[in-house]
C-alpha cells in the first residue's frame, strides 16, 4: 500500500514540474512577440527601396559621351602633318657618321667652296659670349619649319663635329620646301673646348588656329636680348659664335638640297656626297662649315691644333676678322621683314633672300588664301 502511494505522489510531481516548465516556456514566447511587435511599431511602416539602376546608367552614359566630345575636340586641335617626313624621328647613324667624320683631306679641298661671301659679321670689342661651363659658347636660334635653318644645320653639325661630339640628333624636313635636314630639338652636344647652345623655337607644324607655327623652345632673357642686340630683325637663322662673329641667314642655297623638281633629297644621298670635294652638296655645306671652323677657332686659341692649323682655315680666319662691324647685318642680299606676314609662294630658285622672319615667340599672321601659297615668309 506504501508503494503505491509514493508511486502516485511521484507520477503528481513529474505532471508538475511539466505543467511550470510549459508555463515558463509560454511566458517566453508571449514576452518575446511582444518585443517583435514594439520593434516593428517603433520602425514605421515598411518603405519599398527605389531602383535606381536606370538613373546610374543614365549619368555613367552622359560621361561618356562627354569625354568622347572633349577627346574629339583636342584631337582636333592638335597640329598635324601631312608629310611623314616632316615628323621628328632620330637621326639615321649612318648619315650621321658620314657627316660628322668627313676627311679633313676632302673639306681642306673645298676651302670656302660655294660661299661667294662671307656671312659672318665681325663685332670687335664685345665681350665673349661664354657658357655656364666657362667655355665659349655658340648660339643658334631657328624654328624647324625653315629651309635655311634647314641647310644651315647640315654645316654646324659638321663644323660642330670638329670640336666636340653630337648626339640624339633627329632628322625631318622642314615644312616650307621639304628641305631635308635635322633638328636640335633634344640633342646633345659635348666638347672640351665650345659650348653650343641650340634653340629650336618654333615646331614643324601650325598649331591649332592654323596661324602660326606651334612653339617648340624658349629663348632665355639673356639669349632674347642677345638675339635683339646682334639681329634686330629677328630672323633665322641666326647664329653668334662668342659674340665675335654673328651670321643672319643661310651661308649657303638651300635649293642645292632638292632635285630639278624641288622634291627633297635623301639624307643618304646628301651625305655620302661630302667626301667628294667637287660634289655640289661639299662645296655648299662644307664651305659654310669652314668658315663655322675658322670662327670658332678664333676663341679657343686655334684649339684642337690638328684643325685650327690647317692653312685653310688659318687663311678664312684672317678674311673672317677684317669684315665689316659697323652694324649687325643679313646674309647679303637679306632684308628683315618689317612685318611677320607673308608672300605668295615662289620657286625656290627665284628666292632671293636667305632668311625666314619670326619675330621671337610671337605668332605668325598668315594672309588670306591659299594655305600652302601663305606658308612662305619673307624669306631674308
Amino acid at each position: 500500500m506504501a508503494k503505491t502511494t509514493q508511486s502516485g505522489s511521484a507520477a503528481q510531481r513529474r505532471a508538475q514540474e511539466r505543467q511550470q516548465r510549459q508555463r515558463k516556456e509560454d511566458v517566453r514566447v508571449s514576452a518575446l512577440n511582444k518585443g517583435k511587435a514594439s520593434s516593428s511599431r517603433s520602425k514605421g511602416p515598411m518603405v519599398r527601396k527605389k531602383d535606381r539602376t536606370g538613373l546610374y546608367m543614365g549619368i555613367g552614359v552622359a560621361v561618356l559621351i562627354a569625354a568622347f566630345v572633349v577627346v574629339i575636340i583636342i584631337l582636333r586641335n592638335q597640329p598635324v602633318s601631312t608629310n611623314p617626313a616632316q615628323q621628328r624621328t632620330p637621326a639615321d647613324p649612318t648619315v650621321v657618321q658620314e657627316l660628322t667624320n668627313v676627311p679633313q683631306s676632302a673639306w681642306e679641298a673645298v676651302g670656302k667652296g660655294s660661299v661667294v661671301k662671307n656671312a659672318f659679321t665681325y663685332n670687335s670689342g664685345q665681350p665673349v659670349l661664354k657658357g655656364t661651363n666657362g667655355l665659349p659658347e655658340v648660339l643658334y636660334i631657328g624654328g624647324e619649319f625653315c629651309p635655311y635653318c634647314g641647310a644651315e644645320r647640315w654645316a654646324m653639325i659638321n663644323a660642330l663635329s670638329r670640336f666636340g661630339t653630337f648626339s640624339n640628333l633627329s632628322q625631318t624636313q622642314a615644312y616650307e620646301y621639304n628641305v631635308p635636314t635635322f633638328s636640335f630639338y633634344g640633342s646633345k652636344y659635348s666638347s672640351q673646348y665650345v659650348n653650343f647652345v641650340p634653340k629650336e623655337i618654333k615646331g614643324n607644324t601650325l598649331d591649332s588656329s592654323q596661324q602660326a607655327y606651334v612653339d617648340l623652345e624658349k629663348l632665355t632673357p639673356a639669349e632674347q636680348q642677345n638675339f635683339q642686340k646682334y639681329d634686330s630683325g629677328q630672323n633665322f637663322p641666326f647664329v653668334n659664335i662668342g659674340n665675335l662673329y654673328t651670321a643672319v641667314g643661310a651661308s649657303y642655297d638651300f635649293t642645292i638640297l632638292l632635285d630639278s623638281k624641288g622634291n627633297a633629297l635623301s639624307w643618304q644621298t646628301i651625305a655620302s656626297s661630302l667626301g667628294n670635294p667637287k660634289s655640289t652638296f661639299a662645296q655648299g655645306i662644307l664651305g659654310s662649315a669652314n668658315y663655322m671652323t675658322a670662327g670658332i677657332c678664333s676663341l679657343t686659341n686655334q684649339q684642337p691644333g690638328s684643325v685650327c692649323n690647317s692653312a685653310v682655315i688659318q687663311q678664312i680666319e684672317q678674311t673672317m676678322s677684317k669684315a665689316s662691324s659697323a652694324t649687325p647685318a643679313t646674309t647679303p642680299g637679306a632684308t628683315p621683314a618689317t612685318t611677320p606676314g607673308v608672300t605668295p609662294k615662289a620657286t625656290p630658285a627665284a628666292t632671293p633672300t636667305k632668311t625666314s622672319n619670326v619675330p621671337g615667340n610671337k605668332p605668325l599672321a598668315l594672309a588670306s588664301g591659299d594655305m600652302l601659297a601663305t606658308q612662305r615668309r619673307v624669306l631674308g
